[in-house]
């Protein structure tokens, strides 16, 4: 779930609960919407784009750090010789 969904699913759910809310119209739900996101923004979230592209650094830096343990072992190896 992204960032905005959760927002905008908080703020419906919030709309639902205060009936009042949802008859005060959009400027209402906008306001609501803007302080949850400032809420979120001050947790430090991620959205799930960001946390995918930091699954596919890490996952590439744990290959290559294989590789360089692979070569250092190779090294050593050939040194002890």
């Amino acid at each position: 779930m992204t960032k905005r969904s959760i927002i905008d699913e908080l703020s419906e759910q919030i709309s639902r609960v205060l009936p009042q809310v949802s008859a005060a119209g959009e400027e209402v739900r906008e306001t609501v919407r803007g302080a949850v996101k400032q809420s979120l923004a001050r947790m430090d979230l991620l959205t799930r784009e960001e946390f995918e592209a930091q699954t596919r650094a890490l996952q590439r830096a744990e290959g290559r750090i294989e590789e360089l343990e692979a070569a250092v072992k190779a090294l050593e190896t050939h040194l002890k010789r």
